[in-house]
């Protein structure tokens, strides 16, 4: 196999796609592509710089379903812009984030109706064989980003079987395709990065014009342009909706007699804290700093430890005396429900109360509807609903969910 018979496979490739999934057309004419003697242990990479570079000793034993898989499969890396989500971390730990945006990517390929076109190599890394490590339903693995998958892989396992093909380093090889000169191995990696949303933002537009864009594929490509504020943001705000004012009369004002005075509603913020997870001390001590600064004109805030119960409620004038006696309860394990505890809080809080759950997302049963209907409730009757968690997502009806991290406030 020549640079010149890879040219050809790749003007195979992009006529097949422009007819079949227009979607890919785009990236795939855009990107600048390579041929190298030979990579470590894959057909074909990426680069840090999103430089696809093809091993010309292993990509000639490929079928042409094959080589279609591997241009779609590569093309999907950098439209997810996995090769730059990665450069902060180690060498060890990028092998982990290569199998979780494996799996990524590949379920998005099932979604994309080509089976009976492309043949993926054997042992190929799965949402379902991700889901067998970390012990996570897929479905609600779909629900989360790459980073989180690998936290949870990170936790589960140290090393993995897999196809590394997000390379270390640039590489020098036979040019096959120049691409976008915005995306030429002299610019920067950050204008490289912005480049290719431009270039995924256009493929999106163009695929829904051709009406060939499954729903399940948009939603997992929109992920990228998808910009939640930070947790600690959401927590302030959010608490800050529940002061509500008033006017009375019956209130002096100081803008004269003739003026209605202010009149403020007292309400009260709860605090559900799981405590059988890995939420730490200092992440709760940053959380209820949060909380009791935000809700300084509220009537009272309060923290309730639970795990397989509901436990005593706790005052929380000092946010870091609350966090210590919280933190002694923690004990890890199984056997967490949140059921009981959903339950208590909904005879406790009254309507307009802030109510904010911490957990590390490991809960028996949230999958159960009864458990489903609580959070409903307890999300009506509340002012405002958040959920954070640490490790795993909770499907929680009229709750907003956030992923927390410890970081500077």
């Amino acid at each position: 196999m020549d640079v010149e018979g890879l040219k050809e496979d790749l003007r195979q490739a992009r006529i097949f796609f422009s007819r079949m999934f227009p979607f890919m057309a785009i990236p795939l004419s855009y990107m600048r592509i390579i041929a190298v003697p030979k990579l470590p242990n894959a057909y074909a990479g990426v680069t840090p710089k999103g430089v696809l570079a093809i091993s010309i000793e292993d990509w000639a034993e490929l079928g042409r379903e094959h080589k279609r898989w591997v241009f779609f499969h590569e093309v999907l890396h950098l439209v997810l812009q996995h090769p730059f989500r990665c450069e902060r971390l180690g060498k060890e730990e990028k092998p982990l984030f290569n199998f979780a945006g494996d799996g990524k990517t590949n379920h998005l390929i099932s979604y994309s109706n080509l089976s009976g076109y492309l043949q993926p190599p054997k042992d190929i890394v799965t949402l379902q064989r991700i889901s067998s490590i970390v012990k996570v339903p897929v479905e609600t693995l779909e629900q989360m980003s790459v980073e989180e998958i690998f936290n949870l892989v990170r936790k589960h396992v140290e090393t993995v079987e897999v196809t590394v093909d997000l390379l270390e380093e640039e590489l020098d090889g036979a040019v096959v395709q120049e691409g976008d000169p915005a995306l030429g191995a002299g610019e920067k990696r950050d204008e490289v990065k912005r480049r290719w949303a431009e270039i995924t933002r256009t493929a999106l537009s163009y695929a829904k014009m051709a009406g060939t864009l499954p729903a399940e594929f948009e939603r997992g490509i929109s992920e990228i342009f998808e910009v939640k504020p930070p947790w600690q943001i959401t927590l302030r705000m959010g608490i800050r909706t529940c002061e509500k004012q008033d006017s009375s009369f019956a209130y002096p004002s100081r803008r004269g007699d003739q003026y209605p005075g202010p009149l403020g509603y007292k309400y009260s913020v709860w605090c559900l804290v799981d405590t059988s997870g890995s939420i730490s001390e200092p992440l709760l001590r940053q959380f209820l700093g949060i909380v009791k600064h935000e809700a300084r004109n509220a009537f009272e805030v309060y923290c309730i430890a639970w795990d397989a119960e509901a436990y005593d409620i706790l005052k929380a004038h000092n946010p870091g005396e609350v966090a210590r006696k919280i933190a002694g309860k923690m004990k890890g394990g199984g056997g967490t429900v949140i059921l009981p505890t959903l339950k208590k809080a909904c005879r406790l809080v009254r309507p307009g109360d802030a109510v904010i759950i911490l957990t590390d997302g490991d809960i028996s049963d949230k999958g159960s509807e009864e458990t489903r209907q609580w959070f409903r409730r307890l999300a009506a009757k509340a002012g405002f609903a958040m959920l954070g968690y640490t490790d795993t997502p909770v499907p929680a009806p009229g709750f907003m969910e956030r992923h927390l991290i410890l970081s500077e406030a």
